[in-house]
């Protein structure tokens, strides 16, 4: 039930008829998830658990920095406001770093700053979604990301 409640919240729009089998991928799909709102990572990881994408969490930028150069994701969530530092500090440590270099990071923000979307962009995200997100939006950017190859990021 709780799960409906924050789905219904960040996906205003998800439409059930989504069908899982369109983002399925050939090689199994890791999605580091960085933000502070572990109802965040709850929703995510059910949303996407259809779609074979398995999730790792970490809610701060001393965790999502390990977290991130340990588990080697395909893929990276990452909000602004995040304790230890912030959101985009983190960006600039994953870019920086030879290990996380080349794993594509999606900032997803409830924050409205004017320029943040520009400044994320040129530190390295490869997308920019601001809460609450569509579910239909957040696939097709995911099936993007990924489709796209790494030299092109």
């Amino acid at each position: 039930m709780r799960v409906d409640m924050i789905r219904t919240a960040v996906f205003p729009h998800m439409q059930a008829h989504t069908n899982p089998e369109m983002l399925k991928p050939l090689r199994p799909i890791k999605l580091l998830i960085i933000d502070d709102s572990m109802d965040f990572h709850l929703l995510i990881k059910t949303l996407l658990e259809d779609y074979g994408v398995s999730c790792v969490a970490a809610t701060d930028v001393v965790q999502a920095t390990s977290t991130a150069v340990r588990e080697q994701p395909n893929l990276i969530l990452l909000d602004i406001g995040l304790p230890g530092g912030g959101g985009m500090l983190l960006l600039d440590r994953l870019k920086s770093n030879l290990r996380t270099t080349k794993i594509p990071v999606i900032v997803v923000t409830a924050q409205t700053t004017p320029g943040l979307e520009s400044k994320a962009r040129s530190q390295g995200a490869v997308a920019f979604l601001r809460k609450p997100i569509e579910k239909e939006l957040l696939i097709d950017t995911l099936r993007q990301v990924l489709a796209t190859p790494p030299t092109q990021q």
